[in-house]
């Protein structure tokens, strides 16, 4: 039985379509991927399938007293602590439990003694009710998710709107978890998590019943929840069996043959030119004829294919790219971490020019402060000829506020095609260049800062969450040009599927110390053991 079938559906934005006649059911066990770039509307069509908009035209049709729930919807602002929010996240939970309580109440009452056989009779039915809805694990449940998701125990009676952005995301994410829905619409599920946490959430997906529409651009966590992929990031909808990886090996093989189907057309137009072109006033005028009106019907053709798209080779292309053989770039010699009254293990390591690094752990183990003393502490010794980059995850604050985007590029040397090209690819479009820098988004922002520090002239990069903000395109277009640096990497992330493609060896953060191994990062490999 589908819980929602959707039939023939179209839906615009401010009149501009965004997708046509698209067409499935979603079913029970139902975990569907919809992926595609930055801008595409993914978040509009979750809208239209919560009934939070009408589409244009066609039917968007529901089971009878299913619930529905958006992750955007649920921001925790309702109950007074964090504690209520998750609690009462579940409302078949909260009636079955008042319910037995009241039936206890009845039940105790000498007024109904002559009841009392089928007043215990209902509360056993009703008990068995609230046993399967997870009732009677509930407190512990709660209690698990809010420590899982990095509310410890002290932090329970404050008030969500204490929260930050993405304390909030996870609250809200929780309460999705915990709130029994029938379907989840779930966009970009995985922001403000980290590996470990990921992980879990896999976890959760996989043993709930709830079918899932799912938008994200992580890779990893889609290949291992998705059970069937959906876009139309190449213009028209298409919904296929399989993960990401399924998805992207088909989509590639679909382009392949519109590419050869373009190409064959191609042939034949020119062909049918040529002849028209000998014998348009000759002896086969009549057939020449013939061939105009096929000439025709192929150009005016409605299913005329598309030309392929170009990809053309990124490259970073500033001049201090030059590798400089395998000296090691830099030294950690008893370099001791402290935040507050916290300090971690000393750390010594020689890290190679063309190492890659990959820095893996939990939210709040030291990541961004070991990236940051290496750039300032007198314990880090830089190769004299090996310049280090930094990108930060604040790098967006020195942007300059009412300068021009184009000025500022200008500023750091790139020419105007760098500009509109790099551009192109991380979502900043040639009328964007024109705008001011302050009136951007924070993610357009970010990718701007992203590509100033790739393009430095530097023979280490250090990069804070660089995948923050881009799509799963912008992600890969990264991780080609990375490909091809020849310096040093050093990368803290919780993309897993970027870190495999990128690293050859991992430094695991544990909170109290950084543990070094040889070998690149491996989306199954289970963090070594600490001291």
């Amino acid at each position: 039985m589908a819980l929602i079938s959707v039939q023939n559906v179209r839906v615009s934005v401010s009149g501009k379509p965004i997708v046509d006649h698209v067409t499935f059911n979603l079913s029970p066990g139902d975990r569907i991927a919809l992926v595609g770039p930055n801008g595409m509307g993914k978040t509009t069509f979750l809208k239209t399938l919560s009934g939070e908009m009408e589409p244009d035209s066609g039917r968007v049709e529901m089971a009878k007293d299913i619930r529905i729930v958006r992750l955007e919807q649920w921001q925790p602002n309702q109950q007074p602590t964090l504690y209520e929010t998750a609690y009462q996240a579940n409302p078949e939970v909260l009636k079955l439990e008042q319910e037995l309580k009241h039936l206890e109440a009845e039940m105790a009452d000498p007024a109904n003694a002559d009841r009392l056989e089928q007043l215990v009779d209902n509360w056993g039915k009703l008990s068995d009710r609230f046993q399967t809805a997870g009732g009677y694990e509930w407190e512990s449940r709660v209690k698990a998710g809010l420590q899982k998701l990095g509310f410890l125990p002290e932090r329970w009676a404050d008030s969500p709107r204490t929260l930050s952005g993405g304390e909030a995301h996870r609250l809200s994410l929780l309460t999705m978890i915990l709130s029994g829905a029938h379907v989840w619409l779930m966009d970009e599920p995985t922001n403000h998590l980290d590996i470990q946490t990921i992980g879990w959430l896999e976890d959760m997906v996989k043993q709930s019943a709830a079918a899932m529409i799912i938008v994200s651009h992580d890779r990893a966590f889609l290949d291992r929840v998705a059970t069937r992929t959906m876009s139309w990031e190449d213009g028209s909808f298409w919904i296929t069996g399989g993960n990401w990886t399924q998805y992207q090996r088909l989509r590639e093989e679909r382009l392949r043959q519109e590419a050869l189907q373009w190409q064959r057309q191609q042939e034949e137009e020119r062909r049918l030119r040529t002849y028209i072109d000998k014998w348009r006033s000759g002896t086969r005028a009549r057939q020449a004829q013939s061939r105009q009106k096929r000439l025709d019907r192929l150009t005016q053709s409605t299913d005329r294919p598309a030309p392929p798209t170009a990809v053309r080779s990124l490259e970073l292309t500033h001049q201090a790219q030059e590798r400089i053989g395998h000296l090691p770039a830099v030294k950690i010699d008893h370099l001791v971490l402290t935040r507050g009254e916290r300090s971690w293990q000393p750390v010594s390591l020689t890290i190679p020019l063309n190492a890659r690094f990959a820095v893996v752990g939990p939210n709040g183990t030291g990541k961004t402060s070991l990236l940051e003393a290496l750039m300032s502490s007198p314990m880090v010794h830089w190769h004299s000829d090996v310049v280090p980059a930094y990108l930060a995850q604040t790098a967006v604050q020195d942007l300059p506020e009412g300068v021009i985007a184009m000025d500022y590029a200008f500023d750091l040397g790139w020419d105007r095609e760098q500009i509109y090209y790099l551009g192109a690819r991380f979502g900043i479009t040639q009328e964007l260049w024109e705008q001011p820098l302050d009136t951007w988004s924070g993610g357009e922002r970010a990718r701007l800062k992203l590509l100033e520090t790739l393009m430095t002239p530097a023979q280490a990069l250090l990069l804070d969450e660089p995948t923050n903000h881009l799509d799963v395109r912008m992600r890969e277009a990264l991780e080609r040009l990375l490909a091809e640096y020849p310096g040093t990497l050093i990368i803290a992330s919780h993309d897993r599927a970027f870190l495999e493609k990128i690293s050859t060896h991992t430094l695991w953060s544990t909170g109290t110390e950084f543990i070094f191994e040889r070998m690149p990062y491996r989306i199954d490999r289970q963090p070594p053991t600490g001291n």
